[in-house]
């Protein structure tokens, strides 16, 4: 393996463990934090975990993706991967100390390693860095594991999802992978340890769903294409009705999510509007979260009686499209 990454991983499984596995992102997933420099990498000595802020409701949401969907918690495996520095992993951990954040494992890019190799393109190189750590984490754990990958959408992380997908479960041969790698700028003998990660790996279903958080772009329908193997989602409380949906968290995580929200200046005119947004896209189906919708309206964090629409035709179609493809790349990337 040539790209540079730093792994630890403090978990280890039985091979007979079955159950969801969380991977999220760090750099503007949970935090606004993104290095991208060699300037930045030098300021690390000069940070401190007070000094970074967290995204708007995605402390309570990891804390629920941890607790799982029962009272009691069920310790789900929690994951990490950022393209920032390894240096900067003690300022981040100790942030997640801060935040009461249990995790298992943390995976940085080697800038170090980056910068000794005079390969300086692979400091801003996401995709052949997180299918890199990706391929790594799925080594560590047990067959019956089901990921469940969070990123957002400033870097290649609907793609690396997409991706991992579809070469752990062999629906992408090894020489589509290589090339849609070359296309989209990986270095080829990174793409061939690629390669040779995936021949390693017994195939099979690896990733459950995965999610972006929209952080750049104006609109979800650029990733419609994605659906309905990618969501996308605006903001914490979107993921969070994910989430529920799939049953990984539970209704109380919901609310405890989007009193967050509230605390933390949103209005319920914003909940509203996410939650409208969720049903026409069809991220929650209406019938199920109508007696969720309730309970949120009678505790106040969303206005009462809020009228929830139908899926709207396009996502529907894309959907049914995309399921009857089998893949999850878009096919569009798969061209030469």
């Amino acid at each position: 393996m040539t790209f540079p990454i730093n792994r630890v991983n403090e978990r280890t499984f039985d091979p007979a463990w079955s159950g969801e596995v969380f991977i999220c992102d760090i750099d503007r997933t949970y935090l606004y934090t993104r290095f991208s420099s060699l300037k930045g990498l030098a300021s690390i000595p000069f940070e401190f975990a007070v000094d970074k802020q967290d995204i708007e409701g995605m402390v309570p949401l990891l804390r629920e993706v941890r607790r799982g969907p029962l009272q009691q918690s069920r310790n789900t495996p929690l994951y990490f991967i950022s393209a920032s520095p390894a240096q900067l992993r003690p300022v981040i951990q100790r942030k997640m100390l801060l935040d009461g954040l249990e995790f298992d494992g943390t995976t940085f890019k080697d800038w170090l390693g980056v910068v000794a190799s005079l390969r300086l393109r692979r400091l801003k190189e996401q995709l052949g860095f997180k299918l890199t750590a990706l391929l790594l984490q799925r080594l560590d754990l047990p067959a019956g594991a089901s990921q469940v990958l969070i990123g957002d959408d400033l870097e290649a992380d609907a793609l690396v999802f997409t991706l991992f997908s579809d070469a752990v479960s062999r629906r992408l041969d090894e020489e589509r992978l290589l090339g849609i790698l070359g296309r989209h700028g990986v270095a080829d003998d990174d793409a061939r340890d690629i390669g040779a990660l995936v021949a390693r790996i017994p195939r099979g279903e690896a990733v459950r769903r995965a999610y972006i958080r929209m952080e750049r772009s104006a609109t979800a329908e650029a990733f419609l294409d994605y659906w309905p193997h990618v969501a996308i989602c605006s903001g914490a409380f979107q993921l969070a009705l994910c989430l529920w949906e799939q049953g990984s968290i539970s209704d109380a995580g919901v609310a405890r999510v989007a009193r967050d929200l509230r605390e933390r200046g949103a209005g319920a005119e914003a909940l509203d509007r996410r939650l409208i947004e969720a049903c026409r896209r069809g991220l929650v189906t209406r019938e199920r979260v109508t007696p969720l919708r309730d309970a949120l309206g009678a505790a106040g964090l969303l206005s009462p009686g809020l009228d929830l629409p139908e899926v709207e035709a396009a996502w529907r179609e894309a959907a049914e499209q995309a399921l009857a493809d089998g893949l999850w790349t878009p096919r569009r990337l798969l061209e030469a």
